[in-house]
């Protein structure tokens, strides 16, 4: 059932071969190709640049998060060898090792025999599909002027006041600088309507991948997505301000409208790759997956343990990463399929319900609890009668956890925005803190509905900016300043592809300093320095010359 919810020369490669490659491979199944290994590749971990963009290495060193194998792309090797044989090699996928082709049943056999592809999996075959579903809106009436801090939010500022997102804008914070990746089914026609025009104008929109028809014009597709980004980055004065109009946007084609099978999942899982790559803080994703139009794709219940479902794998993934996925908990509330959808079971994500205007349940929003007992949703945000922009030029509003999902997505831009300091776990956790039921939680409205100015003015605190290390470059010596006189610690170095190099405990002087003597013979590069001492773990980046 259907929920709406750079040097990377690898990625580019497939999509100019994809684009290239003849338009009758759509008739015929297409599967994921698993491979064994990452061997053979021109790829290391060790220059991650060739492969990460500045922004997405970056992102990982502030939240000490290793460079990993995971992170390196698909074997060259294994990719051409397949291209030799499939219709079409779609995508690859790292974080999968293995890539999306379309195949005959010749071809199958022949890649079958490939001595490097571990597993196949048919993910689309031509099926009749079902009739795509409709977002029913309705054209905005008369709206009365609610300004605050000088921003005319009009009917819109019921839902941004309602986590008290206005006190955020008000004091600065409206998404500046955080990149919020948008995972859905179409843009269409984004690049005209003026609740756009402010994002068009400052250079927001960063840019624009599909991963469904990379041939297609992504704003000439379907409308869901045009509405779900004006929640968090419409402008149009006195009608509709989105939660974070002033970040910068990803929009990326993952969902196929018109049918519904678990190549979209796959699909999800190249457009968090790709989000990750170009250094993405934040994915929204208002899709969501449980029956398909082939039944034997179909999700059951116990697949909802937060480890099964492979776009649920791809959002533990991204979240693993650095990122705060922001997810859609799904519209099945009156179904007898009433729980959430995937990705929305992943343990990673923030997992979004719906209330209406006057905090109570929107009765459309899916339950919890997922099949291994998890509360679900985790937060909840006005996905009833939502003000967005709607793709025929209007504005008017809608109901759907799709919509509830972009509001929160841009209320997490902002309060990362206002402390940037904290790891994407923090941020999450720090949203399920400021909830009105975080004492109390439920597998209805999960944790409540966040206090976004409670949460910005919260003392929590990442301390590893506290910590000091030199000289960094560094030869065959390093001083730590742990910011505490007289503290044990224990002290690991890695790589960045996590393997440990040295670990020691040690004893700070009266000043709060360590020394650590480095071998000469250490080879030059980016390590990781992992702290902990007074019951926390820190991490620090440092670089070998």
């Amino acid at each position: 059932m259907k929920n709406y919810q750079n040097h990377l020369r690898s990625i580019l490669l497939l999509f100019i071969i994809s684009g290239l490659l003849p338009l009758r491979a759509s008739a015929q199944a297409k599967y994921f190709i698993a491979f064994t290994d990452k061997q053979n590749s021109t790829y290391s971990v060790d220059n991650p640049n060739e492969f990460l963009s500045a922004r997405a290495i970056e992102r990982r060193a502030k939240q000490g998060i290793a460079i990993s194998t995971d992170d390196l792309p698909v074997s060259p090797a294994y990719v051409n060898q397949v291209a030799q044989s499939a219709t079409m090699v779609h995508y690859s996928l790292r974080w999968f090792n293995g890539v999306v082709a379309t195949l005959t049943p010749e071809q199958l056999t022949s890649v079958q025999g490939l001595p490097f592809v571990k597993k196949i999996t048919k993910i689309y075959e031509p099926a009749k599909t079902e009739s795509d579903d409709k977002t029913e809106w309705q054209p905005l009436g008369p709206t009365e002027k609610r300004e605050f801090a000088g921003l005319n939010y009009g009917t819109s500022y019921t839902q941004i006041a309602m986590m008290n997102g206005h006190l955020l804008h008000a004091n600065g914070y409206l998404g500046q600088e955080k990149v919020i990746a948008v995972l859905d089914a179409g843009f269409l026609n984004v690049n005209t309507h003026n609740a756009f025009d402010s994002l068009w104008q400052r250079g927001r929109i960063l840019g624009a991948r599909d991963f469904v028809n990379p041939q297609s014009d992504i704003y000439k597709e379907h409308y869901h997505g045009t509405m779900v980004l004006s929640a968090m980055g419409g402008y149009i004065d006195g009608q509709l301000i989105g939660t974070a109009p002033r970040a910068n946007y990803w929009l990326i084609r993952t969902e196929d409208a018109a049918t519904e099978q678990i190549i979209e999942e796959y699909n999800w899982a190249a457009g968090a790759e790709f989000a990750d790559s170009v250094g993405a803080d934040i994915i929204n994703s208002s899709l969501g997956y449980t029956t398909f139009d082939v039944a034997s794709q179909n999700h059951t219940y116990q697949d909802l343990n937060g480890n099964t479902a492979p776009v649920t794998l791809a959002a533990n993934m991204a979240a693993s990463k650095g990122m705060v996925v922001v997810v859609s908990a799904g519209n099945d509330g009156n179904a007898p399929w009433h729980y959430i959808s995937v990705p929305a079971d992943s343990p990673n994500v923030l997992t979004v319900g719906a209330v209406d205007n006057k905090r109570v349940k929107a009765d459309f929003s899916s339950f919890g609890p997922t099949a291994d007992g998890r509360i679900k949703p985790d937060v909840c945000a006005m996905g009833k009668g939502t003000v967005l922009a709607i793709a025929t030029g209007t504005t008017g509003t809608s109901n759907g956890t799709s919509f509830s999902s972009p509001l929160m997505a841009g209320m997490v831009a902002c309060l990362w925005q206002a402390k940037p300091s904290l790891t994407a776990q923090q941020i999450v956790e720090l949203v399920k803190s400021s909830s009105s039921s975080y004492a109390s939680p439920n597998n209805s409205t999960g944790y409540g509905i966040p206090d976004f100015a409670q949460a910005s003015t919260s003392s929590i605190t990442d301390d590893r900016n506290s910590i000091e290390l030199w000289p960094n470059p560094f030869t065959s010596k390093i001083n730590i300043l742990l910011g505490k006189s007289f503290i044990p610690a224990n002290i690991s170095i890695f790589t960045t592809n996590g393997q440990l190099i040295l670990t020691m405990n040690a004893f700070s002087d009266g000043t709060g300093h360590v020394e650590i003597n480095i071998s000469e013979e250490l080879p030059k590069g980016i390590y990781l320095l992992s702290i902990d001492f007074s019951g926390s773990r820190y991490y620090v980046t440092g670089i070998k010359q």
